[in-house]
């Protein structure tokens, strides 16, 4: 049995989004190059994600700073708990 993980991350200014295979990164998208960059060594079997995985992780990175501008104005005036 194989896992396969997707994890993309923001803020305002910055956004993370990269695909593991059994807790192995395999890929992970550069932003500010706009371009995906494969991190597995050259020794293994490499496995295409096709052309428009960056414009998926683009679409994924716009959809996280919705939703984290949503989430910052509705908790705007929530008190602080300890």
């Amino acid at each position: 049995i194989h896992t396969e993980m997707q994890m993309i991350g923001c803020s305002e200014t910055e956004g993370a989004f990269d695909v593991s295979l059994d807790e192995e990164d395999m890929i992970v998208v550069d932003f500010i190059a706009e371009r995906v960059v494969d991190t597995r060594p050259s020794f293994v079997d490499h496995i295409s994600f096709g052309k428009d995985t960056f414009l998926v992780a683009r679409g994924n990175l716009i959809t996280c700073r919705r939703n984290l501008n949503i989430t910052q104005k509705a908790l705007k005036d929530q008190p602080l708990e300890s």
